[in-house]
């Protein structure tokens, strides 16, 4: 295996998470310092990810992750590499230079979704997050739910701070809503829109498809066991779950929660402002 070593580095800031990111050719540098400017950081490293580069992997049809004690494992489409959750070191190795963000994003997300909930007080959650009128929204659901329509139904209205992850995090003015880097690797350049930002959180939305509109605001429990459909890899670990049940209960303790019915049309924010405003927040539907 012609497998090449680390030659420079650079420190991403994540929701005060620092990860030091290592590429095996300096000329990788420039493209990873564009794309995440916003979020480099001099402070010390938390974490450590080396990206390393094999041309000779190949696609594998079936992913998998494994856990084998401080060890997580993983092969996912050409990307293979480990996690080492003591010791907090994680490498990906790719198989070319134009398939290195993918690997990089997708183990920097589960380094966030791990090391947030047990040393942060705080969770990486896939879903949306809009700031309007500087507070916070977040839409989640599983695949098909209806984030990438809300995402984009969401430009004019607010600032879509991400449409694949964001981080909920709890604080002392309470419960904040902060971006990351992380974008759908689909979406168009155009759309994205990457931004250091925290704002506080207002609301959650459990989505749904639906021909009309309908919003019913849910209890704590209801919120954990949703967003539960959608997060089922963060709490494989006996230490994550743990992490992230009691992270999740704070935080949906000082939240409201609703569940989100809507048809994709122009009048979904305009529903959204109208209804949540006038529902007393401690009502339940």
């Amino acid at each position: 295996m012609n497998q090449s070593r680390p030659q420079g580095s650079l420190t991403l800031d994540i929701s005060g998470l620092t990860i030091a990111i290592s590429v095996p050719d300096r000329a990788w540098l420039p493209g990873l310092r564009e794309r995440y400017h916003e979020f480099l950081s001099d402070a010390p490293s938390r974490w450590q990810v080396d990206l390393r580069h094999d041309p000779a992997l190949i696609d594998t049809e079936h992913p998998w992750l494994r856990h084998h004690g401080r060890l997580s494992v993983f092969r996912v489409n050409a990307y293979s590499g480990w996690f080492d959750m003591a010791r907090r070191y994680a490498t990906v190795t790719t198989p070319s230079h134009a398939r290195a963000l993918s690997a990089l994003e997708r183990t920097l997300a589960y380094v966030c979704m791990q090391a947030l909930p047990r040393e942060y007080d705080a969770l990486l959650l896939h879903s949306v997050g809009v700031e309007v009128n500087g507070l916070g929204h977040v839409f989640f659901g599983p695949s098909g739910a209806g984030k990438t329509t809300v995402a984009r139904l969401s430009e004019g209205h607010g600032r879509v701070l991400s449409d694949e992850s964001v981080i909920l995090r709890n604080t002392n003015q309470g419960v904040m809503l902060d971006s990351t880097p992380f974008w759908g690797l689909s979406t168009p350049p155009a759309m994205i829109h990457r931004a250091r930002k925290t704002v506080p959180l207002v609301a959650l939305y459990a989505l749904s498809h639906a021909p009309d509109f309908r919003l019913v605001r849910i209890r704590p429990w209801e919120a954990v066991s949703a967003l539960l459909d959608t997060e089922k890899v963060a709490i494989e670990r006996v230490e994550s779950a743990s992490a992230w049940l009691s992270v999740a209960e704070r935080l949906l303790a000082g939240v409201t929660v609703y569940r989100l019915s809507f048809p994709p049309t122009p009048d979904l924010w305009p529903f959204l402002i109208s209804s949540s405003s006038a529902a007393p927040r401690g009502q339940v539907t």
